[in-house]
């Protein structure tokens, strides 16, 4: 027959007892400053979408001329109107560009002596108090290249007004110009 062990007076299955309940004892104090008790809330926003922006426009003149005159004589000046709307959803910074310019005869040149003036006259719906045109090119068409028209909103309205001249010194200089032609291109281009 055994007998039993004794550990400073103590049957060694207390002593067992005693070490795994200190044991659990401090694993339980491990554990609960380890996870720091916090309370904790949560909160989805489910479905997030993005969508970017379309920057089009319309314009009265789409596939044709904007400017178109005959029978230009010195001392005169003829004007033409186109409407522009951004239909889009963006605000953008509109411009005319000229391109493609062809003078017939080449010398002298036609484009070279007509006065060109662009002027942004604003919405054509508005009756009264509007605001006065704004003048986006002034110069001779031969020297157009880009001419900023500005932002816009979206869904503005401008109506933007070419008038070509031709100037008149009085002195026949202008007869080397009889039945002259100049044709250019417009391009009109909207920027987001």
């Amino acid at each position: 027959m055994s007998t039993p062990s004794f550990v400073a007076g103590l049957p060694q299955r207390t002593v067992r007892r005693f070490v795994f309940s200190l044991a659990a004892v401090l694993i339980a104090t491990a554990l609960a400053a380890t996870s720091g008790a916090n309370f904790n809330a949560t909160s989805a926003n489910t479905g997030n979408a993005i969508r970017t922006g379309v920057v089009t426009f319309t314009t009265t003149a789409t596939g044709s001329a904007a400017l178109t005159t005959t029978a230009l004589a010195p001392g005169h000046s003829h004007t033409d109107t186109v409407d522009i709307v951004n239909t889009g959803d963006l605000s953008a910074t509109f411009q005319l560009a000229a391109s493609g310019l062809v003078d017939a005869p080449a010398s002298p040149a036609l484009s070279g002596e007509l006065d060109l003036l662009v002027q942004d006259l604003g919405d054509p719906a508005c009756t009264s108090s509007c605001p006065a045109a704004v003048i986006d090119y002034s110069g001779k068409l031969g020297a157009l290249r880009t001419a900023s028209l500005g932002p816009w909103t979206a869904g503005a309205k401008h109506r933007i007004s070419f008038t070509v001249s031709m100037p008149d010194a009085g002195s026949g200089a202008e007869n080397a110009y009889e039945n002259a032609r100049s044709t250019v291109d417009f391009t009109w281009t909207a920027l987001g």
